[in-house]
C-alpha cells in the first residue's frame, strides 16, 4: 500500500484498512510456506488426486471434502487458526499414508472452513477441530454425520488401504504413547493445563461396531 496516498492515511475507516493489511500479509505469508513446502514435498499434488473420491460423501447438513491443493490446507489452517498448515507434521503423514487432512463443510456455505479433519486410511478419524481448536455445540450432529461417513466409505476401501491403516495405528499409539512419557501439555486457550495425550485420545473416532466387525472379514477391491 503506498501510505503516501491521502486514500490510504486518510481512511475514514481504520478498521476496512487494517483488515485489507492482514489479509495482504497472510497471503504473502501463505506464498512463501506454498513454495516452502512445494520445494521439500516435490510432487505432493498426487498424494490428494485419490482423496476425492475415496473420502468425500455428503448427506443432510454436512459434506466431507479433500483438498486439491497445498494453498487449500494452507488456507484451512489460517482460516479456522489452528496448527494444520504451521508444522510439516501433517504433510508428512499424508505423503507417507498415515494420515489425511480432510475438510467437513456446511453445505450451505461449501467454501467456508468449519471443521478441520484427521482421518486414518480406514476411515478412523484422529481429530475434529474448529476454529481455535475447538469443538463446538453442534459437535454432538457432526459425530452423527461423521459416522454414516465412516460406514460409507468403508465400501470404498482397497486392500492397501487397509495395511496402510495397520501400520498408521502402530504409529498413532506410539506417538501417544511419546506425549504421555513426555508429559506434554496444553499451554493454552480452553484445554490450557490438559496432557496432550488425554485430548488426542479423547478425540479419537474409531469405526462404528458394524465397520470394524465387517473389517476383520473384507470383501474391498483388491487394488
Amino acid at each position: 500500500m503506498d501510505i503516501h496516498d491521502s486514500i490510504i492515511y486518510r481512511t475514514r475507516d481504520l478498521q476496512l484498512r487494517h483488515k485489507e493489511a492482514v489479509l495482504k500479509i497472510e497471503e504473502m505469508k501463505r506464498g512463501i510456506r506454498r513454495r516452502e513446502l512445494e520445494e521439500k514435498y516435490v510432487g505432493f499434488q498426487k498424494h490428494l488426486i485419490d482423496l476425492k473420491e475415496k473420502y468425500e460423501f455428503s448427506d443432510g447438513e454436512y459434506q466431507v471434502i479433500a483438498p486439491k491443493s497445498i494453498d487449500d490446507i494452507l488456507y484451512e489452517g489460517d482460516t479456522l487458526h489452528h496448527c494444520v498448515n504451521k508444522t510439516d507434521t501433517y504433510f508428512d503423514r499424508i505423503v507417507s499414508k498415515e494420515s489425511y487432512i480432510l475438510f467437513l463443510r456446511e453445505k450451505e456455505n461449501p467454501k467456508v472452513p468449519f471443521y478441520t479433519l484427521e482421518v486414518e486410511p480406514d476411515g478412523t478419524i484422529r481429530q475434529k477441530r474448529a476454529e481455535f481448536n475447538r469443538q463446538n455445540k453442534d459437535i454432538d450432529k457432526v459425530t452423527s454425520f461423521l459416522t454414516l461417513w465412516q460406514k460409507e466409505i468403508q465400501k470404498r476401501l482397497t486392500k492397501k488401504d487397509r495395511k496402510s491403516t495397520e501400520e498408521s495405528r502402530k504409529l498413532r499409539q506410539q506417538n501417544y504413547q511419546e506425549i504421555r512419557d513426555k508429559h506434554v501439555v496444553v499451554h493454552g486457550g480452553a484445554f490450557a493445563g490438559e496432557l496432550l495425550a488425554d485430548l488426542l485420545e479423547k478425540d479419537l473416532m474409531d469405526l462404528p461396531v458394524e465397520s470394524a466387525e465387517n473389517e476383520e472379514s473384507p470383501t474391498e477391491i483388491a487394488a
